[in-house]
């Protein structure tokens, strides 16, 4: 086994926008990704600052609006969950899953118990010292039905019985299968809370402790002089402002009245470039949108046209479309990072006439079908418009059924037979569990294979590297060959910031939630 005892689980290193970055830092210059745009454009000390207080602005937010560590729904709960709460291991901005709270993390030789050490010293926001006993609790709240944890399917075969207290720094995790992704699914499920914890007042062991916070509006948050990490964060507090209206953030962010605007839409992108008192970070992340038809549905119960309306994407275009060329083309399957990734499978190719005798062949000539979507994200919309247009090449009606997202997220979420969707940078195992695997709650193509499910078992218990990648190589070329995703491209981040530094590239896209790295060059 490799890297489990460190923590280092997942990717292989991606050390490429990392160094840009640093070397950005460190000298002002501009680097490029693959289309020549500026991964990070900045000319500010390597030293970090202290003082002053980072307002960001961030898109969408709403009444519903939570505290809650175990209910993260919108980037807006995200930025405050990362500035109060901590996880066991956590992402770095290569996406290796890394030790954080903890000196250790080991599983046994079959994958069904992880002991983790805590690290010492590390104290909650009211002064509590963090323990075994809050690590327990915490898993006990994230799998209580009560809780409504989003993310507590990934959990769901942790033992809460047998896992046990070995003493005050020390838990033994027993699991009812084994579980090769245990520190991934951790980092995104286990937020750590005392057994105090109390969501009218929440504290955590995060770099920020909460002053106020308004749903739908903003919160705030002041230093947490007692955290844990060497003299950070660097800024005396952090407002995290709600923007429903796109234009309203960027006015904000252009007249000074905001320091970072995350994830900006892609038609504004370049707008915003040419303003030379602001900063670029741009961050190639494996995010993306796929299409995905319900596989146990006519006509998209037949193999064949799944594979056609595969056929049917001209992924070049589609990038330069829907992504406005902040993307790279996909090949129908995810986690291109993961060192489980199969790169031998061919790159499908946009083939119209191909596409057209499968359909004849299975008997769907004149093939009319309805596409659900909604503007759920930039490039969701276009992407979906991108590719009705595209499939008319081959004869084939795809009918665009628009509705708000509010629909398109209501009773019949997971029911559409056709409908796009957004996908985070995971790495295979956890996403197989978000997205099309036998354990996923929301599988949008309700794809099911035999032999694909029990490979997923037995490679999620495999601790053995080249058997673990041989059966993830197998399952890969089966969801190509019939699955009922199509993922054309994967899309970068893009943020920019006025007077902000300590920032660069991340492999997640959240470059601008890592706020205890962050510090204010003007003040």
């Amino acid at each position: 086994m490799k890297n489990f005892l460190t923590g280092n689980y997942g990717r292989r290193d991606f050390l490429k926008a990392g160094a840009l970055a640093g070397a950005a830092l460190a000298g002002g210059t501009s680097f490029v990704d693959h289309f020549g745009n500026p991964l990070v454009t900045e000319a500010r000390a390597a030293t970090p600052k202290r003082g002053g207080m980072l307002i960001h602005g961030i898109q969408g937010g709403s009444a519903g609006d939570s505290l809650d560590p175990f209910k993260v729904l919108s980037a807006a709960d995200y930025a405050r969950f990362t500035a109060l709460y901590e996880t066991l291991w956590s992402a770095s901005a290569a996406y290796t899953i890394d030790p954080w709270l903890i000196e250790s993390g080991e599983p046994n030789a079959t994958l069904d118990e992880w002991t983790i050490r805590l690290k010492k010293g590390i104290q909650f926001h009211h002064g509590k010292t963090l323990s075994a006993d809050d690590v327990i609790y915490s898993a006990q709240r994230c799998l209580d039905p009560a809780t409504g944890a989003i993310y507590g399917g990934l959990l769901a075969t942790l033992d809460l019985k047998e896992t046990k207290k070995l003493d005050e720094r020390t838990v033994r995790f027993k699991l009812k299968s084994g579980m090769i992704c245990f520190p991934e699914a951790a980092s995104l499920a286990l937020p750590i809370v005392p057994t105090d914890f109390d969501l009218a007042k929440p504290v955590g062991t995060g770099p920020f402790k909460l002053q106020s916070f308004v749903p739908g509006q903003q919160s705030v948050m002041v230093r947490n002089e007692n955290y844990w990490r060497d003299g950070r964060p660097y800024v005396d507090g952090i407002t995290h402002v709600n923007f429903n209206d796109e234009t309203a953030r960027i006015n904000a962010l252009q007249g000074g009245q905001i320091n970072m605007a995350d994830f900006v839409s892609f038609p504004l992108i370049r707008v915003l470039a040419a303003d030379t008192s602001l900063q670029i970070n741009r961050s190639e992340t494996v995010s993306f949108i796929p299409l995905n038809v319900r596989v146990d549905q006519k006509p998209y119960d037949d193999v064949r046209v799944r594979e056609a309306l595969k056929l049917l994407v001209d992924r070049d275009a589609m990038v330069k479309g829907a992504y406005l060329g902040e993307g790279r083309i996909a090949n129908d399957l995810y986690a291109p990072l993961d060192p489980l990734f199969n790169k031998d499978l061919p790159q499908r190719q946009h083939d119209p006439d191909k596409a057209k005798f499968l359909l004849k062949q299975a008997g769907f000539e004149n093939l009319q079908v309805e596409l659900t979507t909604s503007d759920l994200g930039s490039g969701v919309l276009t992407s979906t418009e991108l590719y009705a247009a595209q499939a008319r090449s081959a004869g084939v009606d795809v009918k665009l059924n628009k509705v708000d997202s509010a629909a398109f997220y209501g009773d019949q979420y997971g029911k559409w037979s056709f409908s796009p969707n957004l996908q985070p940078p995971y790495n295979y195992f956890v996403t197989l569990m978000q997205a099309d695997g036998p354990t996923s709650s929301l599988n949008l193509s309700h794809f099911n294979d035999e032999e694909f499910s029990g490979l997923f078992y037995k490679a999620l218990a495999e601790a053995d590297d080249a058997k673990r990648t041989s059966m993830a190589h197998r399952m890969q070329e089966i969801q190509y060959q019939k699955g009922g995703t199509i993922i054309w491209g994967f899309q970068n981040s893009v943020d920019f910031t006025r007077g902000v530094a300590g920032i660069a590239p991340d492999v997640s896209g959240f470059s601008t939630y890592r706020s205890a790295d962050l510090w204010i060059e003007e003040q």
